[in-house]
């Protein structure tokens, strides 16, 4: 069986890997920790040495996915600091490779009912303590601050450039669109000719 294989911590991080290709697979109702230690060849009681329940290995994964995400995005932001539409471009570009590159953690992120939706009302974004929302309310509201605009429009100028971004990368991962050349170079495109967001 494979877990001889395996070193204390090893088969934590498998669990966290395999978990989240079960989770995409079969959804949070179906998903068990004996199915993910069937993945990974080890008895159903070897999880629990690292989880006490599904539950938690379901923490572990959003947190582990999370986490990549939000590091490569706040090294993006840095080699950019106070250079609003660089960021806004840099986050685009970094939004759509990573998801491309790595289609579990899109599936995960973007596909998975979590019953924690991010909210809108009136065209304002209502719980800006999201991760996300927040790098969106930094940039846009930055991108703003020299014209004679509100502070509070900015919830819509970050659903535009969002939906224009998760659409593009949705038919990328789902083989909708085949782009022939540097994809990233349509994102760039995008965002100067159609959103202008760089005017």
């Amino acid at each position: 069986m494979k877990k001889e294989k395996y070193h204390h911590g090893f088969l934590e991080k498998e669990l966290i890997e395999k978990g989240l290709q079960l989770l995409n697979s079969v959804g949070l109702e179906a998903f068990s920790l004996r199915k993910v230690a069937e993945m990974c060849g080890v008895s159903h009681t070897a999880p629990y040495r690292h989880f006490k329940n599904k539950e938690e290995l379901i923490y572990a994964i959003t947190t582990s996915v999370s986490d990549e995400f939000t590091s490569l995005i706040n090294e993006a932001l840095a080699e950019n600091e106070d250079d609003y539409p660089k960021q806004i471009m840099a986050v685009s570009n970094l939004y759509v490779k990573f998801m491309v590159e790595n289609p579990e953690h899109f599936k995960f992120i973007f596909m998975t009912d979590h019953h924690n939706p991010i909210i809108m009302k009136n065209g304002k974004f209502i719980k800006t303590d999201r991760w996300i929302v927040s790098v969106f309310e930094k940039l846009f509201i930055g991108l703003r601050k020299n014209e004679s605009i509100s502070e509070s429009s900015w919830s819509l100028d970050a659903l535009t450039i969002w939906s224009l971004i998760h659409g593009f990368t949705t038919m990328l991962v789902n083989n909708t669109i085949k782009y022939e050349g540097d994809y990233l170079d349509a994102v760039s495109l995008m965002l100067e000719e159609k959103v202008k967001i760089l005017v």
